[in-house]
């Protein structure tokens, strides 16, 4: 398989531009307001574990000049806004580690009729960072400080009939190439439809359904007994909805997924399974800027080839905000699962809690602070043995200040710790990051 060979919705989105740009340009030219952003950042880090060893533990200063751009097109009909920035980072003392970092974001929403939008969106990532960590909350962990590729795409066309009932179909990738003898490479193909309809103001009906493709590349010199199976996951959701009041509304929810892995024709006691989830739940709009939901059901795991597991499964969010503060709390426990990740450690049952704060201080001056908790116990893949499967704990905490003057200069001082506890003491890690950021923008609007 070769797997660094397929289109991403990024190439979607720059391919579709160029096919309807003459259009676009010739309709909406007159109103559309165009905002280019150059930008650079300097950055000098302290990481008191930059390979996150459970043991001998290496420390390092990290300075990364980061030259990037914006672009952002709004009209009636279009919305388009790109992002990317380089990194040339630099190691004090392992100089053999310096490298260049990419990340790069784009969405495209473009209403091609009265009831049709195309909506792409599309984020990339090439870094040495061990820990990718995504609105607070840590994301992924890799077990070696080495150079990765990570891609994450979505393209979907919605169809909305009426203000009570639309359809959207479309297609999702998640990409990763490692880049190391160690893990696995990569890459799942997913086609999706939704539905969802009202009938009259309070009853509604949604129908979700997804075919992912799974598929993995092993490294030279991979041992075979380690690989992961290829598969095919199939899911159907169906939820049904009763709304009261415009800011209150009831829904239940029940979810069938069926994983289907390609074991080879001599294997008796293939790994497959059935997961079966249902919830209660009840969201709230309890103001403008405020919004709760809270959800409480139960899920059972069914393999082909071992025993049942169930249990209780609860997730609740609370988000609001206000002109100088915003605050969002979260709490989950349940059912949950890791392909297609670094580690690829498959069915697991999880409690998690999060929290976050952003403070608007004076005009210039914003604080920002955030924590995280999460428990997860993996199944594994084989419980016929006497291994004890893996048990996880993960922490994180973050705070920082930024400070903006002179108009176009931000100044941030942002520190963070990082810990795993586990099983497998080889993944233990605790490391601390304190990092000093300055940062000079300039909007140009056309």
């Amino acid at each position: 398989m070769k797997i660094g060979k397929f289109i991403t919705p990024l190439l979607i989105i720059v391919i579709s531009l160029l096919l309807l740009g003459p259009g676009l340009n010739s309709t909406a030219s007159a109103a559309m307001r165009k905002t280019f952003t150059p930008r650079i950042s300097i950055q000098n880090q302290y990481d008191d574990n930059i390979g996150l060893e459970a043991w001998d533990e290496n420390s390092d200063w990290i300075t990364t000049v980061s030259p990037g751009l914006s672009l952002d097109f709004r009209s009636p009909r279009t919305s388009m806004s790109l992002d990317y920035e380089a990194g040339f980072s630099f190691y004090r003392d392992n100089s053999s580690r310096d490298n260049t970092r990419h990340q790069g974001t784009g969405l495209w929403e473009q209403q091609l009729s009265r009831h049709l939008r195309l909506e792409a969106r599309n984020t990339f990532v090439r870094s040495e960072d061990p820990i990718l960590v995504s609105e607070g909350l840590i994301e992924e962990v890799f077990r070696e400080r080495r150079v990765y590729h990570r891609n994450n795409g979505q393209v979907n066309l919605l169809c909305e009939f009426s203000e009570k009932s639309q359809m959207s179909l479309g297609y999702r990738n998640r990409y990763l190439d490692n880049q190391s003898s160690r893990s696995e490479d990569s890459i799942g193909h997913e086609g999706f439809l939704d539905a969802h309809t009202w009938f009259g103001s309070q009853f509604g009906i949604g129908l979700e359904s997804l075919i992912n493709r799974g598929r993995f590349k092993q490294p030279e010199g991979f041992d075979p007994d380690d690989a992961s199976e290829d598969f095919y996951q199939y899911e159907v959701s169906v939820l049904l909805n009763y709304r009261w009041h415009s800011s209150r509304l009831l829904y239940i929810e029940y979810d069938l997924l069926y994983q289907d892995f390609d074991e080879p024709e001599w294997d008796a006691n293939p790994d497959d399974f059935r997961v079966h989830q249902a919830g209660l739940g009840l969201n709230l709009s309890l103001g403008p800027q405020t919004q709760f939901n809270v959800e409480g059901g139960y899920f059972v795991q069914d393999p082909l080839n071992d025993h049942k597991r169930d249990g209780v499964k609860f997730d609740t969010d609370l988000n609001t905000r206000s002109e100088r503060i915003s605050l969002r709390i979260q709490g989950s426990f349940g059912y949950d699962q890791d392909y297609l990740s670094s580690e690829n450690l498959g069915a697991s049952r999880f409690s998690q809690a999060f929290g976050s704060l952003d403070y608007l201080l004076t005009k210039n001056l914003r604080f920002s602070t955030s924590g995280s908790y999460r428990w997860v116990d993996f199944f594994g893949e084989d419980n016929q043995d006497d291994r004890d499967d893996r048990k996880d704990e993960v922490w994180r905490m973050s705070a920082g200040f930024s400070f903006s003057f002179w108009r176009r200069l931000t100044l941030s001082l942002d520190a963070s710790h990082s810990e795993r506890e586990s099983t497998d003491r080889t993944v233990e890690f605790r490391d601390n990051r304190i990092m000093l950021r300055l940062t000079g923008a300039y909007p140009i609007i056309f």
